[in-house]
């Protein structure tokens, strides 16, 4: 699942697409764009572990106190 999945400056980026009946397609090349926020509603659907959502606030908070 890694590869379908980065965490940068507190976004979570998805590698895939949303078909028509709301799933994600993964490793179609399209790219989907979560906050930590946004991802724990979407952690079934997109495969979002509790640790990339902490990683990711974590990036946030040391990102905007600069």
């Amino acid at each position: 699942m890694s590869e379908n999945l980065r965490i940068e400056r507190g976004w979570i980026f998805v590698n895939g697409t949303r078909r028509d009946d709301g799933t994600i397609e993964f490793g179609t090349g399209g790219e989907m764009r979560f906050s930590p926020f946004e991802a724990i509603s979407q952690r079934q659907d997109a495969r979002i572990t509790w640790g990339h959502i902490l990683t990711a606030s974590l990036q946030r908070l040391a990102f905007w106190r600069r």
